[in-house]
């Protein structure tokens, strides 16, 4: 009642003026109070609504046809009432293919609101994956990062520039788990090949 009939101690300022659908707060709650909070319909009998749940606000002259927003042109009626009404006026066929037009609305509006939501799933379950491949790329770089720092300093002490130090570090990238010795004799093979020796043969005993 707060929200769809204004009874609040606060009112907002007036959005819009008299002609148009929008009915400022100050009008709901005047004619929520003049009706008495219950459909206005009178039947031929003159027997009067009894209805007080999902009620709507009718204009007495219908927006379509130039009807304004004030207090003395609207009225409470019931959801039953006003579609009757509506019917009256614009024709029952007419009302039915609004009526339509809505609900093709809502469902196109709750197939959205569905994809949306499917998609929103989908982005959260990637996110651990992309989270884990994440680190397992920043920890794989490090042990390459590590592989070529503890190779360098080696190559230095045998003499090699920086710049060949690094060279050869590279030269040895592809086998990161290997030992230490490994690769510092990949790097060796690349940069210096003659200064690798080659393990001697081992005699074979008497046959």
């Amino acid at each position: 009642e707060q929200q769809k009939f204004a009874r609040s101690a606060r009112s907002r300022p007036r959005r819009s003026a008299v002609h148009g659908r929008y009915i400022p707060a100050d009008i709901r709650r005047t004619v929520w109070q003049r009706d008495g909070g219950r459909c206005t319909f009178v039947s031929e009998g003159g027997k009067r609504c009894e209805s007080t749940t999902r009620l709507e606000f009718d204009h007495i002259d219908p927006v379509a046809r130039g009807g304004e927003t004030s207090a003395d042109r609207l009225r409470l009626k019931c959801r039953a009432h006003n579609q009757y009404a509506a019917e009256c006026t614009f024709g029952a066929a007419f009302m039915r293919g609004k009526r339509q037009e809505a609900r093709c609305r809502t469902e196109r509006a709750q197939e959205r609101a569905k994809e949306c939501a499917q998609a929103k799933e989908r982005a959260q379950e990637r996110v651990p994956e992309q989270a884990q491949a994440g680190a397992q790329a920043r920890v794989k770089a490090a042990e390459e990062s590590a592989s070529l720092r503890d190779v360098i300093p080696w190559l230095r002490q045998l003499g090699f520039s920086a710049e060949e130090a690094r060279r050869g570090a590279a030269l040895c990238a592809h086998i990161p788990d290997a030992p230490l010795e490994q690769r510092v004799r990949s790097a060796l093979r690349g940069l210096a090949p003659n200064c690798v020796r080659k393990a001697a043969p081992v005699a074979s005993g008497p046959a």
